[in-house]
């Protein structure tokens, strides 16, 4: 992991737990359960005070879980990682997942609730309303067994690699190759990374039947006759259903499907291959060189950084903050797990970022991405808010819009100058100018598509995929 927690800074001073206390000490945790369960409120603003007390105690257990969590993604192969983390989530996390029911059950309960400002926590109430209707005791020894899956998964998948050109690469390092102009080159590191896969297959194959066959009690536990209609409340998928989905999914196959055959037609073409084979999907669709906007992570931030100060000086200086306390893992390598993601450390309210950069033009989308989601961090730092309206807390729907606002802003100038990206030097390192412009990548074609789309359709479209498995979705997972 890139940061030394001991070196973070401690900005908001803890009011109710001691400054140093080991939580995965179970006799002081529990202590701590009993002081808030046994605590009497006599008026609204002793309700308020117990709400931010247990609001501190919740921002210190995730954050224990969250620098556990990072640690063992970004080396997956460390057993002292694997350890500790396992540790948390088969003793911790369950003792805790039953103190806070206890304590949703209190809140409900209390008479001090009706003196609450309606407007500033009927989110709350309807949270923990939903979180007793839920909660299950005996789903806590089977939520602790899907989480020991989905690790086992990411294990799995981090220690693929492959021996290519006389050096051993990851995944995500032969990735590159998929855009290649050379179709030789990309036909052949596909089969080799596949290959890979499949000598894998098997294991994740039966993570995944796992993971379903627990799903499914889970939700029968909860009174449901699926996970879907479990995980819809679960996730608090209030102001939609499922069916609105299935018409959503009607939309997409009478609009989208046609127009991505279109854009396969249109890709085949520009390539001059047929039939279109899944080492065609990554390579820019007219054949031109792969974009290589950066070597290093270094540059990767740097150039980042200089994008964003042409959007927002504070957005930048953001970014600086998380570099100079090495909150940003970007770098590929063996080990690590797949995918990105941003995490919040949300008794510090600080944003960590975890990546699989290969120099890819698609890895400056990522990290524009994932910025987006640390600035919502750094943008509700100070509000105010209690634990349970931040960090994991915040519903996908609405997590999501920061990331893909700030790859949007980035975006903005795509359609100007017959379809050139300005690219703040960030795809020509070796132009000194400040300012050039380089043809779209696949990236930029994907979101002038997009766009493209909208206009001609009038609808939202779905996000193209640009590698393909043999193994079953990884939505499974989420």
């Amino acid at each position: 992991m890139s940061f030394d927690y001991s070196r973070l800074p401690r900005e908001y001073p803890r009011q109710f737990l001691p400054s140093k206390i080991d939580l995965t000490d179970l006799t002081r945790l529990k202590d701590l359960f009993r002081n808030l369960q046994n605590r009497s409120f006599h008026s609204a603003t002793d309700l308020e005070k117990w709400l931010k007390d247990e609001s501190e105690l919740a921002s210190a257990l995730a954050e224990e879980q969250s620098i556990r969590y990072a640690r063992m993604t970004c080396q997956t192969d460390d057993p002292t990682r694997e350890k500790d983390y396992l540790f948390y989530i088969e003793n911790i996390e369950p003792e805790a997942k039953i103190g806070f029911s206890q304590l949703d059950r209190k809140y409900l309960g209390t008479p001090a609730r009706k003196g609450l400002p309606h407007e500033k926590y009927f989110v709350l109430d309807r949270k923990r309303e939903n979180n007793v209707a839920l909660f299950r005791e005996a789903n806590v020894e089977l939520e602790k067994e899907e989480t020991k899956l989905a690790q086992s998964f990411q294990k799995t998948t981090g220690a693929m690699t492959v021996l290519y050109d006389g050096q051993e690469r990851t995944m995500q390092q032969m990735g590159r190759f998929l855009e290649e102009p050379d179709r030789n080159i990309r036909e052949k590191t596909w089969l080799l990374s596949e290959s890979r896969r499949q000598r894998d297959r098997d294991t994740l194959n039966q993570v995944y039947d796992q993971l379903i066959a627990l799903r499914q009690r889970i939700a029968e536990n909860a009174g449901f006759d699926n996970y879907r209609d479990y995980i819809f409340r679960k996730k608090e998928r209030f102001d939609y259903t499922a069916e609105d989905c299935f018409s959503y999914h009607e939309a997409v196959e009478k609009y989208i499907v046609p127009l991505m055959h279109e854009l396969d037609l249109e890709r085949s073409r520009g390539l001059n291959v047929e039939p279109l084979r899944p080492w065609d999907l990554a390579v820019d669709p007219k054949g031109r060189p792969a974009l290589r906007p950066f070597k290093t992570s270094s540059e990767l931030i740097q150039r980042c950084v200089k994008v964003f100060d042409k959007v927002n000086p504070e957005f930048a200086a953001e970014l600086r903050r998380m570099t100079s306390l090495d909150l940003l893992d970007l770098d590929s390598r063996k080990g690590k797990a797949p995918g990105g993601y941003n995490m919040e450390l949300s008794e510090i309210r600080l944003p960590f970022v975890f990546m699989n950069a290969v120099g890819r033009d698609g890895d400056v989308w990522t990290l524009l991405h994932e910025s987006g989601h640390a600035f919502h961090v750094f943008a509700m730092r100070d509000k105010g808010f209690p634990y349970q309206y931040r960090s994991e807390n915040v519903p996908l729907e609405i997590a999501e819009v920061a990331s893909p606002l700030s790859i949007d802003r980035q975006a903005a100038r795509m359609d100007r100058n017959n379809r050139r990206l300005p690219t703040l030097d960030l795809h020509q390192p070796e132009s000194h100018s400040g300012r050039s412009t380089r043809p779209m990548g696949q990236a930029q074609e994907k979101i002038w598509r997009s766009r493209k789309l909208e206009r001609i359709r009038g609808i939202p479209p779905i996000p193209m995929a640009t590698t393909t498995t043999p193994l079953r979705s990884t939505l499974l997972l989420h």
